[in-house]
């Protein structure tokens, strides 16, 4: 399922030649840069994707994600401890 295609769009640039007046009218300069209008190949999203996309850019939850953290870590922790009791009764055996 495509989100948007690929169009090509007008945007002003930064010009390295000074543009014809009629030009220079669509993009005003700026900090004494002076822009001019670009041709450029954009993609361009699908406005029926809004809420897709406005619900993959929402806000962090830190709560949640803190969750997830703790249950991560808290495993790896649990993990080692199997892991280092395991050894120990190993190497009972082994020393006999």
């Amino acid at each position: 399922m495509a989100n948007g295609s690929v169009q090509t769009v007008i945007v002003c640039a930064p010009a390295t030649n000074y543009p014809p007046p009629a030009l220079r009218s669509l993009c005003p300069d700026q900090g004494g840069q002076i822009y001019a209008p670009t041709r450029v190949q954009a993609y361009l999203l699908d406005p029926s994707q809004q809420n897709n996309i406005d619900a993959a850019l929402g806000n962090f939850d830190y709560a949640y994600a803190s969750g997830l953290w703790s249950l991560a870590f808290s495993m790896v922790v649990g993990l080692y401890f199997v892991s280092h009791g395991i050894g120990q009764v190993l190497g009972m055996i082994r020393r006999g």
